[in-house]
């Protein structure tokens, strides 16, 4: 009786989320909601804040915001046709409410190699705005994620060390990059990756340490000497890791590591080891459009 209450409840709220996510522009009256899940108004949001975690207004907000980042990048739309396409008056209201959601203004967001996702994650609430559709999570089994346990080999590599927001990461791969080209390099590497040492919900921005990695065929010379003192070769971490695809922006990225860890691992019977986590980055953004980026996010597994 328990888990059909769970699943009935899980059903009722997740019909709200649908017209939430349907009607985000237009005015919700908590009376409709209430008919909507079929309970009783004085209960209903109650009810609607322990079930997502979120209150009405918030998912409401989440979904307009969430809407708005892909417009931007995805859809490459003007900060003044998003801000009115979002409900606001003028872009420097749209500006200061989008600061407080990703932490960056809209015209940074834009441009960021990898942006930051929206604050407070919630891994109970799913909102893809490239297809309008929203998920409630009620299972830790239903985590909506293809997860395979792949064993990773090791590779040399040349980590080139970043300090500060995982979302100006870009400016180390450019850079890496850049010193690639000069030494002629590129036809020796085998794949690109990123690994991430901290949890950016706990660690302050200005600390997070990532490095951005390039792989290379064993035998490969690789001028050591000429690396700056923030880089270096060394090995790629071997081992098991637990990889769900993330296909599109990287702006994704951060909410799969979220789902993977809070969702996936405590169902699955496995442990996390103590390598860093492993981002593997399948094709090249340079190369490709934002929407057709490939991206596998893996945790590390213990063996």
């Amino acid at each position: 009786m328990r888990k059909q209450t769970e699943t009935s409840y899980a059903d009722r709220i997740g019909r709200v989320l649908d017209r939430i996510a349907a009607q985000a522009d237009a005015p919700l009256q908590l009376g409709e909601l209430a008919e909507v899940a079929a309970f009783s108004a004085y209960h209903f949001h109650r009810v609607f804040r322990a079930v997502t975690g979120e209150t009405v207004q918030e998912v409401v907000r989440r979904v307009r915001m969430s809407r708005a980042a892909h417009a931007l990048r995805i859809e490459r739309e003007t900060v003044t046709e998003v801000a009115l396409a979002a409900g606001y008056g003028s872009p420097e209201g749209f500006t200061r409410a989008f600061r407080q959601c990703f932490g960056l203004p809209p015209s940074s967001y834009r441009t960021a190699k990898a942006p930051p996702p929206y604050r407070p994650l919630n891994t109970r609430i799913h909102y893809r705005p490239e297809t309008g559709s929203i998920r409630l999570i009620a299972d830790r089994k239903e985590h909506g994620m293809q997860v395979e346990i792949k064993d990773v080999r090791p590779a040399p590599i040349i980590a080139w060390r970043h300090v500060g927001p995982y979302y100006e990461v870009g400016s180390s791969f450019g850079a890496l990059h850049g010193w690639l080209g000069k030494h002629a390099l590129y036809p020796h590497v085998t794949g690109s990756f990123g690994l991430s040492y901290d949890d950016p919900a706990s660690v302050p921005e200005a600390d997070l340490r990532y490095d951005a990695c390039v792989s290379f065929r064993e035998g490969a010379s690789i001028p050591a000497e000429t690396l700056p003192e923030n880089a270096r070769v060394d090995t790629l971490p071997a081992g098991r890791y637990a990889c769900t695809l993330l296909e599109g922006s990287y702006m994704g990225m951060e909410d799969c590591f979220h789902r993977l860890l809070g969702l996936w691992l405590p169902e699955s019977g496995e442990s996390l080891d103590e390598r860093p986590c492993l981002e593997w980055y399948l094709n090249d953004p340079a190369e490709v459009a934002e929407a057709e980026l490939r991206t596998l996010i893996c945790i590390p597994l213990k063996g």
